[in-house]
This record gives C-alpha cells, structure tokens and sequence, in this order.
C-alpha cells in the first residue's frame, strides 16, 4: 500500500496504528521529510492536499474531528494560498473504523471557489472548522452571512485563484 501512495504522489506523515477514529499519534521526526516533499512538490509546480484531521472522521454527524494548523504552516512557508476542500460522506465508502464496507456510494465534494490568506494558525483552524465543518456535518454551505462575517473579522483575506502553469501556456 505505501508504494502505491508513494507512486500518486501522496506524501506520508509517520504515525503509530493507534486506531482509526483515536487521536492521532504522530512521529515528528517525520515532520521534516514531509517539509522536504512538500517543497520540492511546490518546486515542481504541484499543489498538495491535506487532511487538516489527520484522518478520515468516522463521525463527522458529531462535528470534526481535532483540526491540525500543518495546512496553514505549509502555506506560509510556501507562500501560498489555502483553497478550503469540504467532503461529506466519504466514511459512507470506506469506513475508518468498519472497512470497506459501502453504505452508500453517494459522496459530495465542495472545492470553495476562491483561497484564502489566513492572518493566524487559529484563523486557519477556527475558517476550517466553522466553513469545513459545517458541510462535513451538515452537507451544505456555510451562510453567506457567517461566510461575509470571517471575511470581515479579517479571518479570512479571499486571494485571486492561482491559475497553475498550464493555464498561463498560449
């Protein structure tokens, strides 16, 4: 399994088999490999995802599971933008806790039309839980009016959408 996630591209964070849906028990020694990775992604033009959870909540009904600031550290260091990602229902495919026993193939996935500057590593965390969270619980948008209100208590500074290297080609 970890040469084919090495082979996509996926960059991994050591951590022990304490569980799935346990508090994640990371080596952070293995922080600066993941540093190294994600730079030269960065230098080769990718952009990376990450699971600010650490791992698929197997309850997201009950709310997210502890949000981790990595996301925000790498966009600083990167200067770059973040570009929030809302999933509901992925633990309906594949279970944390139960396998891959399918309940229902119905998952929704919300890329969020703009990015984000955050001002703080708990702007970061406080924007993900609030806008994230609320699709992962309750499958829809944040209200415009809490939305505008994070905007406006410079929680968030919306960015232009980086357009990537092949959109800039003639």
């Amino acid at each position: 399994t970890a040469l084919m996630f090495r082979q996509a591209g996926f960059i991994p964070v050591q951590m022990a088999d304490n569980g799935n849906g346990q508090d994640n028990d990371y080596d952070r020694s293995s922080f600066k490999q993941l540093i190294k990775d994600a730079r030269q992604a960065f230098g080769d033009g990718f952009d990376i995802g990450i699971l600010p959870e650490g791992q698929l909540n197997p309850t997201p009904e009950n709310g997210l599971l502890p949000v981790f600031s990595g996301a925000f550290t790498l966009a600083r260091m990167s200067r770059r933008p973040v570009q929030m990602l809302a999933m509901a229902g992925a633990h309906d495919l594949w279970h944390p806790v139960h396998g891959m026993h399918c309940v229902r193939r119905h998952v929704q996935i919300r890329v969020y039309p703009y990015t984000f500057r955050f001002q703080s590593a708990d702007n970061f965390v406080k924007a993900f839980t609030d806008v994230v969270g609320n699709f992962a619980t309750h499958k829809t948008d944040l209200p415009e009016a809490e939305m505008a209100e994070l905007v406006a208590n410079n929680m968030l500074q919306a960015a232009p959408t980086r357009k990537s290297k092949s959109d800039s080609d003639p």
